[in-house]
């Protein structure tokens, strides 16, 4: 029988990090080029080009994040194929039914040119709202299953606690730079609007139900990894086991982010999205 991998602490493996930045920097690539490489012909993306695109960044992130798991995090087969397998949920969502259904319902409903995502900062707004919906579910999971790991390492509770007031701070003091410098529409209103307008399009076309079904899906094995994760380090008498696995996956999910950004700028200026100047 093949020996589980050695544990160590993941936040100080250079390998890891080497991985995790070979993976953006190829799938940033991929969503770049793919596009670029069909005929733009028609209103909206071929489904074909954004199945391509998905399918070759889920293998390149799947290879890395399983490899990475099992080899610098020192996690179980069926934990890292738990994790790819979410992974490669949450990419279908952001590279081919969110932009697919947002493009199918910009052909029936006005889109208001102020905030389409054809524009880099209204993406960007958009992009970061969303993203907050991932993490704040994605947070969920890791403080319920954290509970079974708690009692290992007292030391790396207080840590987190102190990390997550330093993050506390930092927020709260950004939001009162803003405020001071009139920034309080953009720093609140114009994420949400943007974030919003995306989601009502998206939700709105014929692809909602999947969607939606996808989604359920990640969550269901996103919880599924945590709990494996969490059972593992029990195991092994580890925290930092579950806590690795955290960071690794919250990477992952703010690539997958960036790369839409990306991918939505470079699909609208192929296919122009059909938008409506406000008067």
């Amino acid at each position: 029988m093949a020996a589980e991998p050695s544990l160590r602490d993941a936040s100080a493996t250079p390998s890891l990090v080497v991985k995790l930045v070979v993976a953006g920097l190829l799938s940033l690539g991929v969503v770049v080029i793919v596009p670029r490489t069909v005929s733009s012909a028609g209103s909206i993306p071929p489904a074909g080009m954004m199945l391509v695109t998905a399918t070759i960044v889920a293998a390149i992130c799947g290879v890395l994040l399983f490899w990475g798991l099992r080899s610098d995090v020192g996690l179980p087969v069926t934990v890292a194929v738990y994790a790819v397998v979410f992974n490669a949920l949450v990419i279908g969502v952001k590279l081919v039914l969110g932009p697919r259904g947002y493009y199918e319902a910009s052909q029936t409903k006005d889109l208001d040119a102020t905030f389409a995502i054809n524009d880099s900062f209204m993406a960007v707004v958009a992009a970061l709202f969303v993203f907050a919906l991932y993490a704040a579910a994605y947070l969920v999971l890791y403080r319920y299953f954290r509970r079974k790991v708690a009692h290992l390492s007292p030391d790396d509770r207080f840590a987190m606690r102190a990390s997550r007031r330093k993050v506390v701070i930092a927020v709260v003091v950004l939001t009162i730079l803003l405020v001071a410098s009139g920034g309080a529409l953009l720093l609140v209103f114009f994420p949400l609007i943007a974030g919003l307008e995306y989601l009502d399009f998206v939700f709105s076309s014929s692809l909602s139900l999947l969607i939606a079904v996808v989604l359920a899906c990640a969550t269901a094995f996103a919880a599924m990894t945590f709990n494996s994760a969490a059972d593992r380090a029990r195991l092994v008498g580890d925290a930092s086991v579950f806590v690795s696995f955290f960071w690794v996956g919250l990477y992952f999910l703010a690539l997958y982010h960036v790369l839409w950004v990306v991918y939505v700028l470079v699909l609208t200026a192929v296919w122009p999205l059909k938008v409506v100047t406000p008067k």
